[in-house]
């Protein structure tokens, strides 16, 4: 049966699109006749002005509520095998029904239904003659058999029927309008595959055995090619008709231009592309300019300071025995002063960018960091394993370390942990770093979207492994610590 989507507006260069759902829309509110959508359940999902008057109430009020309401249990049975019907041809049902109004009114209606598919979902279009007055209704019945195709033809998205071959045995105007075809020219004469590109053809045929064997697909995305040769991207949704038997008579498919929606995904995709590599491209000047800041506080501020302990212990061995009484204090506050800037300088140094990273590898520099990160919190750090052979390269082992000294601050923000632990692992062709900690953990769900600077610095952490390639992985559960892991090619 026909299948029915809500789509968007189609490529700029079909016929003036909007006049099909303007008409749409148009037919359905002002046919002289009851016209209503119902749902598999029964319930009504759209109905009509002239519906709603045979029912006797308000649209407001009839949307969502049991057409069967307002019929007796006689007429419950009639209408629901009339659906039955609708939904296993394309032609529909016709039946007699009566309706009683709420105001106590019966009125008799000549009933035509067609089933069809919204978003995968089974509904049905209902059109309600009232035949109160005459039972001579054959011509009007006509009338809105015309008009429900009319609607079918001129529907906002495209539909269109094939035979087990994949041979189009009907289609809509729309969707003849979008492909620039005549109906001659497509119908029983044209495979839905000869509408398509190459490449997409054998995708299109597997989700077409697919739909043969399972009875419904849904969200097929395809490339549809014009009759000019231009193409366009398109959504299909399609289920299957069988016989008594269960064998494959033919298939009902919707179809949805998506060609702006996939060029919003195509430039979403560019945009995150780009946004990853500046994002590793600030990591990378970070780390220089670090090691910049490091080298230059060695090399000027460092070497000034030596040289001003040096000379400040020359002053105080050449002073006097009356001018060292009483300059001799300050000259030793003064050498106190040099060398605990000289410390407060290495530290800063150590925290840029130490040493013994670039002396000795990244399994020492973490042991020494661990050992000194022991001493300032108290919570007892272990480093277990040692650097892959050959060593990785000065970047990585930088972008590393800066993870460890993220999570090692973390630990002592937030975890309440007593003990952590640090482990460097190699296997063949990977190596992985992991920082646990026995802390109270935390519900790791909120680090998708990060509010109030929650979760920034995990964000920051994984920008960093990717910057290198690597992938970071934060496992925590409330009350079970918590373990923050980067695995990268080696």
């Amino acid at each position: 049966m026909s299948m029915k989507v809500r789509q968007r507006r189609p490529h700029q260069a079909l016929r003036q699109p909007e006049e099909n759902s303007d008409r749409y829309r148009e037919l359905c509110e002002f046919l002289p006749w009851g016209y209503l959508v119902l749902e598999e359940s029964g319930h009504i999902a759209e109905i009509n002005r002239a519906a709603a008057s045979l029912l006797g109430e308000a649209r407001a009020d009839l949307l969502g509520t049991p057409l069967q309401a307002h019929l007796s249990d006689t007429y419950v049975g009639l209408l629901l095998d009339s659906l039955a019907q609708a939904s296993r041809t394309d032609l529909g049902s016709e039946s007699h029904l009566e309706l009683s109004a709420r105001d106590g009114r019966i009125r008799h209606v000549e009933l035509h239904a067609q089933g069809f598919y919204d978003f995968g979902k089974p509904r049905y279009r209902l059109a309600l003659l009232d035949v109160t007055e005459t039972r001579s209704s054959n011509l009007a019945l006509r009338l809105i058999a015309d008009e429900m195709r009319d609607l079918y033809q001129n529907a906002p998205c495209g539909y269109h029927s094939l035979d087990a071959d994949a041979m189009v045995i009907q289609i809509n105007e729309t969707e003849l309008r979008w492909l620039g075809y005549r109906r001659d020219e497509v119908v029983r004469k044209l495979k839905l595959t000869d509408l398509m590109p190459l490449h997409c053809r054998g995708d299109f045929n597997n989700a077409f055995g697919t739909l043969k064997e399972q009875g419904r697909v849904r969200d097929i995305q395809v490339e549809m090619k014009r009759k000019d040769g231009s193409t366009f991207f398109a959504l299909l949704g399609a289920t299957a008709v069988r016989d008594s038997n269960g064998h494959f008579l033919e298939s009902r498919a919707s179809m949805f231009d998506i060609t702006r929606r996939k060029a919003a995904e195509d430039e979403a995709r560019c945009y995150a592309q780009r946004l990853k590599a500046m994002s590793r491209r600030a990591v990378e000047i970070q780390e220089t300019e670090r090691r910049r800041i490091a080298q230059e506080l060695h090399d000027r501020v460092g070497q000034n300071l030596t040289a001003l302990n040096i000379n400040l212990n020359i002053m105080k061995t050449q002073l006097s025995q009356p001018s060292a009484s009483i300059a001799g204090g300050r000259l030793d506050d003064s050498l106190e002063l040099v060398e605990a800037t000289v410390e407060s300088i290495r530290d800063v140094m150590a925290e840029l960018r130490p040493a013994v990273l670039d002396d000795y590898g990244l399994a020492a520099v973490l042991r020494w960091y661990a050992d000194d990160f022991g001493r300032r919190t108290g919570v007892a750090t272990i480093v277990i394993g040692r650097d892959p052979t050959p060593r990785l390269a000065s970047a990585v082992e930088g972008i590393l370390f800066r993870i460890v000294q993220e999570s090692l601050t973390n630990v002592a923000k937030h975890a309440r942990a007593r003990q952590a632990s640090v482990m460097l692992e190699t296997h063949p062709g990977r190596f992985r770093l992991s920082v646990c900690d026995d802390g109270s953990g935390f519900d790791s769900s909120w680090l998708q979207q990060p509010t109030d600077h929650r979760g920034w610095g995990l964000m920051i952490m994984r920008v960093r492994a990717e910057s290198v390639r690597g992938e970071l992985r934060v496992e925590s559960k409330a009350g079970q610590g918590t373990r923050v892991t980067v695995e990268l090619g080696v």
